[in-house]
């Protein structure tokens, strides 16, 4: 059995690239092929990586940091830190902001169905075109079903999460804040993101509640802000067309509205939670390499670009 290589403070080298590429366990362990205890095992240090795993996590890294190589993870600890970009805390750089802000329109960018469920209550799939752009070197965001209801604001990341604040409209005397928290990713553009709705009830009381929403990914982004809100006008028009004809409902998967409608629960704590580890979140790279081609999310991605493919093609 061939020898694990000698990589001196492995471990904290280690943890600092899952801090740089804000990577979970489970995503490193996805990432790299191996088991959630193989990864488990790496980070505590009561493991070694084969060198095979080491050719892989250096392929990981390149993604973000494509002059990084075999030989960085050799460096000293400090040299080591400065080479994947971690620096001591201070305010960033033009630099710094701009190219944080291109990575978030190139992971998020693009237009997405939204789907959650009833603030009422009813067991009722509801879905929302929505357009994250690059907006003067923001990330900004519109949102519309095709009924009336409008909403746009600005989007941030931080923390491993995509953030969406904004205002809704449906007509001038019906106005409310809109947030939405979805977990994110980190490597490649997204496929699938989930997370929590955050607003109040329609009732006489305003009464603050949260909903599951999942953002099913329908078109990369479009630089021309044009052909980006025809596309979200013509997409929020098959939304009413097919609500209509009554078939948004029934060409969406079963299970699906079972992820919307039963919030995990903490009951200690009392909180409604959708853990990064057992959310829908995933990414191009993940979603082609893990998910069979039966997969449920694969499933539910097909049968929204066949949906959406007509009017879309034509924007």
């Amino acid at each position: 059995m061939p020898r694990s290589p000698t990589i001196e403070h492995f471990t904290e080298k280690l943890s600092l690239m899952c801090d740089r590429l804000s990577l979970s366990r489970v995503q490193l362990a996805h990432a790299v092929g191996v088991d959630k205890s193989v990864a488990t095992r790496w980070a505590s240090g009561r493991v070694r990586p084969g060198e095979q795993s080491i050719v892989r996590l250096t392929e990981l890294v390149r993604h973000q940091i494509g002059d990084f190589s075999r030989s960085d993870w050799s460096l000293p600890l400090g040299e080591f830190a400065v080479c994947i970009g971690i620096r001591s805390a201070r305010s960033p750089s033009v630099t710094d902001t701009a190219s944080a802000f291109d990575e978030s329109v190139a992971l998020y960018g693009g237009l997405w169905l939204l789907i959650h469920g009833s603030f009422t209550g009813m067991r009722r799939l509801f879905a929302f075109v929505l357009d994250l752009h690059g907006e003067d070197g923001k990330l900004g965001f519109e949102l519309g079903d095709g009924f009336g209801y409008h909403a746009r604001g600005t989007a941030s990341v931080a923390e491993g999460k995509l953030c969406l604040v904004g205002q809704a409209v449906m007509h001038p005397q019906q106005v409310w804040p809109i947030y939405l928290i979805l977990n994110g990713v980190q490597i490649f553009p997204a496929a699938v993101l989930d997370g929590l709705l955050l607003s109040w009830c329609r009732d006489i009381g305003h009464t603050p509640t949260a909903l599951r929403a999942i953002c099913w990914r329908l078109a990369p982004h479009a630089s021309n802000s044009l052909l980006a809100r025809e596309r979200l006008e013509r997409a929020a028009a098959h939304i009413v067309k097919e609500n209509q004809a009554g078939e948004m409902q029934v060409l969406l998967p079963k299970w699906l509205a079972t992820e919307i409608f039963e919030m995990p629960l903490i009951p200690v704590r009392s909180a409604l939670r959708v853990p990064m580890e057992q959310s829908l979140a995933a990414e191009e790279m993940t979603l082609s390499l893990l998910e069979p081609d039966d997969g449920r999310r694969r499933q539910v991605l097909r049968v929204l670009h066949e949906l959406f493919s007509p009017v879309l093609a034509s924007a």
